[in-house]
């Protein structure tokens, strides 16, 4: 029995290594980006930037379409019956529909530049930013259907490729344009991240997909196909805008009543909360998803929920904590020694990212177990939390507090929402569970409550 267990830990530490892998070079990357925007653009504009990537990835997830997630439910059926052309048909039918949606999005950036760059910074002055945006708008799109297609064949080493490859070459024009191009060399290096990304991945790894990359004889997309693809996408579609376009407010209200330097030290805090918190969500939706998706019903569901909760859950509890108590370090290294008033900004920060951690950890069955009518509403109560927090926060004068305050009790209450829904529908945690769960929150709460109140 001991042997069994140290060798299942070791398999788990192994996968959750592996998938982790691209999160790191990503954070790694980031680091050295965010170091030297710091450095040399300052916390104003670090805030600008922050505004604008945020407007591409809100961008790129709306020409990709949500997309990802049914190619990747495709593709993993498809793989597992060895059925080659189904799996070919489903990705360029994709790629199809990305060409569509990808032009009209990207066109409408380029028209529009000065009116989005008024309603997020309040000036039109920044329309040029916007402009430049477009380009990694267009690679978040077509990224998106890529990580399915990774995701639906368990792969983990073309999301790493990418992370490599995309984060090298981004580095390396920060590094040439910055400061010499000063807010344009940043935005362009960010820009052509995505592209570059999806060009080496699959330039390295071109032998294992040219089956599925080759063009299939017959027309890829036909109406059933997009039904079935669009049914999905369009739950997950909507879900994404909904968060990415609420964080998008709350941020553009953030800047008028705080100013582009909070909003700088906000993107400090939220940034490496969120780094601390993808280490966990690239393991439960490259490699955990594809395995609660064949779980038989609500018993296999629950079965795999709690058999994974408390290894998910207590390295997290752990890593955040880790990451509290050392807040002024990493800031110094990250950023720079003028970053120190984003210290209590980031101890409330990690208070949220624990609540969504333990979020996707609970709801990760919800979709193979009750389809888009189960997994819809739980995605939209995070971002629904956020809004009405920010409100009540900004209200009461929170001031720069509002919105690191707001994340911390969306995070935690979408947690205990999910946990609700969740356990009608059979998925239940045991005692230790939630115990685990209560534990960790407690502890980031009184960390964070009792520095900076």
């Amino acid at each position: 029995m001991p042997d069994a267990r140290f060798a299942l830990w070791r398999d788990r530490s192994l996968r959750f290594s592996m998938g982790a892998s691209a999160t790191v070079v990503n954070g790694l990357m980031g680091i050295i980006r965010n170091k030297w925007f710091a450095q040399h653009l300052e916390a104003s504009g670090l805030g600008i930037l922050a505004q604008v990537f945020s407007n591409q990835a809100w961008l790129g997830t709306a020409a990709g379409m949500g997309l990802g997630l049914p190619v990747a439910r495709v593709i993993g059926a498809a793989t597992a019956a060895d059925d080659q052309p189904a799996a070919r048909r489903t990705v360029w039918a994709a790629f199809t529909l990305l060409a569509m949606t990808g032009s009209v999005v990207v066109a409408g950036g380029l028209l529009f530049a000065a009116q989005i760059s008024q309603a997020l910074l309040g000036a039109a002055a920044y329309a040029g930013l916007i402009r430049i945006s477009m380009i990694g708008v267009a690679g978040v799109a077509v990224q998106q259907t890529l990580v399915g297609l990774f995701a639906g064949r368990s792969d983990l080493r073309a999301p790493l490729t990418f992370s490599i490859v995309g984060g090298g070459i981004s580095v390396l024009a920060m590094f040439l344009l910055v400061p010499r191009w000063g807010l344009q060399g940043g935005a362009l290096a960010v820009a052509i991240l995505f592209p570059a990304g999806c060009v080496g991945a699959l330039a390295v790894h071109r032998r294992t997909y040219a089956p599925v990359l080759t063009p299939p004889r017959e027309r890829a997309l036909t109406p059933g196909l997009a039904r079935s693809l669009l049914t999905v996408a369009g739950a997950g579609l909507l879900a994404s805008l909904v968060e990415q376009g609420t964080f998008l407010t709350v941020r553009s209200h953030y800047v008028r009543a705080n100013g582009i330097e909070a909003n700088g030290f906000l993107q400090a805090g939220l940034s490496i909360s969120q780094q601390v918190g993808s280490l966990f969500y690239a393991y439960l939706a490259s490699y955990a998803f594809g395995k609660i998706s064949g779980a038989p019903g609500a018993e296999g569901t629950r079965a795999y929920t709690r058999k994974h909760w408390t290894p998910i859950i207590l390295p997290a509890a752990a890593a955040l904590i880790a990451a509290r108590l050392g807040a002024t370090p990493l800031l110094h290294l990250l950023y720079s020694h003028r970053f120190d008033p984003a210290e209590p900004l980031m101890a409330w920060a990690l208070v949220g990212e624990f609540g969504r951690i333990g979020l996707m950890t609970w709801a990760l069955g919800s979709l193979p177990l009750g389809g888009a009518r189960l997994w819809f509403p739980i995605s939209l109560v995070f971002p629904v939390a956020l809004a009405i927090a920010y409100a009540l926060f900004a209200a009461s004068g929170a001031g720069v507090l509002s919105m690191p305050k707001a994340y911390a009790s969306a995070g935690l209450g979408a947690a205990c929402v999910c946990g609700m829904v969740m356990s009608r529908r059979g998925v239940t945690l045991g005692a230790r569970d939630i115990a685990v769960f209560a534990g960790g929150a407690a502890a980031l709460i009184l960390l964070a409550w009792g520095r900076v109140r």
